[in-house]
Order: structure tokens, then sequence, then C-alpha cells
């Protein structure tokens, strides 16, 4: 029995180093893991370390309500759904009438409901509730 366990040790003792310091275990992590570090001549690709823009869409209302203009907490959940609230008068730009800003924002649901489910107008409702109490912003 220990014949055999001192041969292990050694065999173990002396191979081990020799695998992790091989040429052969370099050559393996140049091979998968091409970064400026391990290969020559690499150059960042400025398309992959750019940020995706995000493309921003907005809902145009009337007036203020139920979208609590001005609270941080509600605009950041629109704005990661992809959209935002904008307030218009009736007759300016985007609200020339009705039946344009009508739409307007059915191009712009359906899109919103593309990228975020058929059951994103109620994860806004409920989002609406939480910043408006959770912030004590009222009026929005």
């Amino acid at each position: 029995m220990s014949r055999i366990f001192f041969r292990f040790l050694l065999i173990s003792v002396f191979t081990c180093p020799l695998w992790t310091n091989s040429a052969f275990s370099q050559e393996v992590e140049k091979d998968y893991f091409p970064t400026p570090n391990t290969a020559t001549g690499a150059k960042p690709d400025p398309k992959k370390q750019k940020e995706k823009e995000k493309k921003i869409r907005y809902i145009v209302k009337n007036d203020t309500k139920k979208t609590l203009s001005g609270n941080r907490c509600f605009e950041e959940v629109t704005y990661k759904m992809g959209f935002q609230y904008m307030a218009v008068p009736l007759g300016q730009p985007y609200n020339k009438t009705g039946w344009s800003r009508w739409w307007h924002n059915f191009g712009v649901k359906f899109m919103v409901t593309l990228k975020n489910g058929p059951f994103w107008k109620m994860k806004v409702n409920k989002k609406y509730e939480e910043c408006k109490y959770g912030s004590g912003d009222y009026l929005g």
C-alpha cells in the first residue's frame, strides 16, 4: 500500500509543475482567450466597446395626468421600457389633431408591446402607484 502511495506522490510532484507551466497550456490560453494581453497585434473594436444607444419613443398626451412628470423614479421606469410621456397641448406639432396623435401613439405603443410584452401597461401602472406613494408625489 505504501509503495503505491509513494509512486503516486512522486508522479504528482514531478508532473504538476511541468503541466501548469508548459508551452502547451500557454498555447491553449492564446487560442481561447484572444485579449490584448495574450494576443499580439490585437486592436480594440470600437463597435463592441461603444454602448448601444437606446431609442426612446414618446407617448404624446394632452396633459400631465398619470405621467408623474419630474418624478425621477417613474421616469427611470419608463426609460428602461423604451418610452417616455410627453405633454403637448392640442394644436402643436405631434398633437395637431386627435387623429395624428392617436396614430403616433399607436405606433409607439405597438413597438413598446413588442419590446416589453402585452402586459407592459399593467407594469407601468403598478410602478406608477409605487413611485407615487413612495416619493409622496401625488400631483403628477
